[in-house]
Order: C-alpha cells, then sequence, then structure tokens
C-alpha cells in the first residue's frame, strides 16, 4: 500500500506516526528508563526536587512534657534538561506507508534511536556533578559524596573496587563475582534502602561473561534458573535485575579507585535514587519541502535530563576484563 500525499500533510497522518512511534517505544522501553523514576518537567527546561534527612522519635519519659522539635535538613537538588532532535527525508516517490507501519524499519530506527539516547542520558548522570541550592547556585559531585572511596563497610565509600578484600572479596575477584554482589548488598541494606524498591544493576557484555563463570550462578544447588541451557543472563539472579549494555565501557586510561587500572564501571541503584525529568517525551513534525521536490520530512524531538537522588541508593563496582 502507498499513501499519497497532495496539498501537505495531513494532520492525522502525523498523529498517527507521532502514536505509533511512541507506543513502540513504549512497548520495548529503553534499557535504562525502566530502572529509574521518571517526572515530568511542564513549562521549564528545569525542575527542582526537595527532600528532608531522617527524621527520629524521642522516648516520651513524663506526663505532659514540652512538644519536641527537630530541626531536619533539607537538600534541594535540580533536573536540567537538554534538548535532543533528528530528521530524515523521504522522497516524493518513496512508499511512505513505512512510516505509519509499526514493523517498518524506519519506525524501528528511530525507536532504537529515542532509547539508545535515553538510555546515554541517564548512563552519563551516575557520576556526573549536581546542581544543588535554593537558586540552583551549588553542585553536589559524586566524588565529594564518598563516591570514589572504596566501600569496606557501613559509613565507608560507595566504590566497590576491582580488586576489594571486604566481606566474601578477595583481592582474586576482580570480575563480576557473586561475592562483590553480595556486598553491593550490603551496602544497601547499611543504608536502609526498602527492601521493597526494585535495585538494578547495569553491566557490560563482558561481565555478563564472567557471571557464566561463577558457580552459585550456573548451579541447580544454587540457583534455579538454567542459564547455560538458554544461553541468556538471569535477568533478577541474587535479588538484583541486571541490565546487559554496550554501553558500560572499559575506561581507555586507569580509571578506578586508585588510578592506577583501566576498569568497567559497573553502576548498581535503587530504582528511586535515580531520576530521569522528561520535559518533551517525543515531539513529531512531518512537513512539505517545496525546496526538494517536495519531498516530505520528518522531525523527532525530545527533552529530557537526569540526575542522582540520593546517593546512599547508588553504588559503583569496578571490574577487570
Amino acid at each position: 500500500m502507498s499513501i499519497t500525499l497532495t496539498g501537505g500533510v495531513p494532520t492525522w497522518f502525523v498523529d498517527q506516526f507521532h502514536d505509533v512511534l511512541y507506543h513502540v517505544s513504549q512497548q520495548t522501553v529503553s534499557k535504562f528508563a525502566q530502572a529509574v523514576k521518571i517526572r515530568p518537567i511542564l513549562n521549564a527546561e528545569d525542575k527542582a526536587f526537595d527532600s528532608m534527612g531522617k527524621l527520629s522519635l524521642v522516648e516520651k519519659s513524663e506526663r505532659n512534657p514540652a512538644t519536641p522539635v527537630e530541626d531536619v535538613t533539607t537538600e534541594r537538588r535540580w533536573v536540567s534538561t537538554t534538548p535532543y532532535h533528528q530528521s530524515v527525508q523521504k522522497d516524493k516517490d518513496d512508499d511512505l506507508s513505512m512510516i505509519i507501519d509499526p514493523a517498518s524499519d524506519f519506525v524501528q530506527d528511530f525507536k532504537a534511536a529515542i532509547n539508545r539516547t535515553k538510555d546515554e542520558i541517564i548512563l552519563a548522570a551516575f557520576d556526573a556533578a549536581v546542581t544543588s541550592g535554593r537558586r540552583a547556585g551549588s553542585s553536589i559531585t559524586w566524588a565529594a559524596q564518598g563516591g570514589d572511596t572504596k566501600y569496606t563497610g557501613k559509613d565507608t565509600g560507595r566504590t566497590i573496587a576491582w580488586d576489594c578484600a571486604s566481606g566474601n572479596c578477595s583481592a582474586a575477584d576482580t570480575g563480576m563475582t557473586a561475592e562483590k554482589i553480595q556486598l553491593a548488598l550490603e551496602y544497601f541494606a547499611n543504608n536502609d534502602v526498602d527492601d521493597n524498591i526494585p535495585v538494578w544493576c547495569a553491566i557490560s557484555p563482558r561481565q555478563a561473561t564472567q557471571l557464566f563463570g561463577q558457580e552459585e550462578y550456573i548451579n541447580i544447588d544454587y540457583n534455579t534458573s538454567k542459564p547455560h541451557a538458554t544461553g541468556r543472563i538471569i535477568r533478577d539472579w541474587m535479588g538484583i535485575n541486571w541490565i546487559i549494555s554496550s554501553m558500560v565501557e572499559v575506561g581507555s586510561s586507569n580509571n578506578d579507585v586508585d588510578g592506577d587500572a583501566k576498569v568497567y564501571k559497573c553502576w548498581c541503584w535503587a530504582q528511586d535514587g535515580m531520576i530521569l525529568g522528561v520535559q518533551d517525551d517525543l515531539t513529531v513534525r512531518i512537513s512539505e519541502l517545496p525546496m526538494v521536490s517536495y519531498s516530505q520530512q520528518v522531525y523527532v524531538h525530545m527533552n529530557m535530563g537526569a540526575m542522582r537522588r540520593d546517593e546512599d541508593k547508588i553504588l559503583k563496582i569496578e571490574c577487570k576484563a
């Protein structure tokens, strides 16, 4: 089937392509967008998120005592959005039905570009500086929050080193191991992360391969699944939802916590520890170009940004190849 457009591009055609692209993108959601809290940002480029420190109750030790008041600390963090866009031109004689066919390469390529951009935005935000303060006049860096300090136990750092020797780890556990995952779960428990909040971990295909070398991963005495039988990673192993992404890359120079090794930075986080602020989820324009033989130009726009919401819910695991 072909579609002939005359006298401009009808609104229904633009709307239908928008709906098709939107629903296809939602059906195969971005790997990282499914793992964070998504918050709308209306009529602004930035949005502030306020939080309070932890409250504690005090014992009431007598009748009619003075009402206790706690001066709770507050913090404001800002999500700044960035616009992204792209367009494709279709010749007048092309079959334009592919624009509204959910299975077409045209729709699938745009879907992949949208989801890949979301993943890039979120992944970059893990160790990026976060704008803070009442009027966005301050900055919170990952390093300043203990991010580049080794985790060895409660209230230490937020990085499990590639050669860690804490808990059940030994210096020989240089890749992704069950022992490092145990430390990650310990970290979240030490920070009182609610057990009902999903925990995610992003790894490269190399760490997925390393998991296949773990006895606890492949042996059905430890695991009800059979990863070798399917050749696919267990998505919820050890209570963690695993994301495999080629965007998780080994450093081009020494990037470990000690600055002496090239490592993969594998981020683990509780879902509400990261926020994706969305100012424009998807805008579509289709227009005719009179100066280019009346070709149809398909234009796609989105505007969003991500930030760390709470460092207590974020952890970095270093792994060597």
